[in-house]
């Protein structure tokens, strides 16, 4: 793959000016973005998108670049430059160079710094967990370990994407309940809850890791029961033991909700499972002060945005570095 020194502009942009890109705060010049990725060991996110784009454009910015955890392992693993599949001049270069179509889909290549592929293009994929799966890749080729924070956004992606299942059963304590269904492989979510007046756990599982017979399975050996047909209501404690500390005050997933809500009360690094910046978040005086005690069952992107106002990104701490 040749080299692409080209010079655009150097300073980085985001959602601020185009809704295409997402929350990635993006270079837009290439020779700069070759100098990065050698300085710092890291190979290049390069994507070719159509700004001003078309609605799958729009879309690919809000869907899959603008969850807050994507962009961090994007801007903290990557160098990330864009170029823009529908301008002449610099940006239809780079397009020639690579063989990519003008005024086309978005199109992302993952680059080493010498400018070879480490991996196939992401093409004709438009999801986030398509951009999940090939960064994943990239991770396990180049030797760098994955952030559990990453691996659970893919967990909680498959929720969001409409690929996990639904069960709930009946427990005789439902915040001991939790922490028991959390320990099998496919359980990604857990909420305590209650069905007609009974204390239950509704559980999102990933079907994929043994399927639902072996999950009923671990369920009917510590005790519980499958209870279907009826309408769960959500306790006022869920994640008991999470929300007994001051990581109740951040955004959070709701895979790492159950993550660190399992992990607490068995003295596992619950630490381990934040993210560079909920991390410092978590270390800021002014967390408690910025936030509530329910910020962690809001929406994450509401409530990232939410605390970045009030409390400003925490860029200023380190970059998680590959291993």
């Amino acid at each position: 793959m040749p080299p692409i020194c080209l010079h655009m502009q150097t300073l980085p942009i985001s959602r601020r000016e185009h809704r295409e890109l997402g929350g990635v705060a993006w270079l837009r010049d290439s020779t700069q973005a070759q100098a990065k990725a050698r300085a710092g060991s890291k190979p290049i996110l390069l994507l070719f998108q159509e700004v001003p784009g078309c609605s799958t454009c729009i879309n690919f910015g809000r869907d899959v670049l603008d969850h807050p955890l994507m962009v961090e392992m994007i801007e903290d693993y990557f160098v990330p430059l864009a170029i823009f599949n529908n301008h002449p001049g610099a940006d239809a270069e780079v397009l020639r160079r690579f063989g990519e179509a003008a005024w086309n889909n978005p199109v992302i290549h993952f680059i080493a710094a010498d400018g070879e592929p480490v991996v196939p293009r992401l093409a004709n994929r438009y999801d986030p967990l398509g951009l999940h799966e090939r960064i994943t890749q990239v991770l396990a080729l180049s030797g760098m370990p994955m952030p559990a924070y990453f691996k659970l956004l893919g967990r909680d992606l498959l929720v969001e994407a409409g690929l996990s299942k639904t069960v709930t059963f009946t427990t005789p304590c439902f915040w001991s309940g939790e922490t028991s269904l959390a320990q099998h492989p496919a359980v990604i979510t857990t909420d305590a809850g209650w069905v007609r007046g009974e204390e239950v756990v509704q559980v999102q599982f990933d079907a994929r890791e043994g399927g639902y017979a072996a999950l009923e399975q671990f369920a009917r050996e510590e005790g519980f029961g499958v209870i279907e047909g009826q309408t769960f209501a959500l306790d006022y404690e869920p994640q008991f033991y999470l929300r007994k500390g001051a990581m109740r005050f951040l955004p959070l997933m709701p895979a790492q909700r159950t993550a660190i809500n399992f992990a607490l009360p068995y003295r596992q690094d619950a630490n381990a499972l934040l993210s560079r910046r909920q991390q410092a978040w978590l270390h800021d005086p002014r967390l408690e002060r910025a936030s509530d005690g329910e910020m962690y069952r809001m929406d994450i992107r509401q409530g990232w945005a939410r605390l970045e106002a009030a409390l400003g990104s925490p860029t200023d701490t380190g970059s998680a570095e590959p291993a």
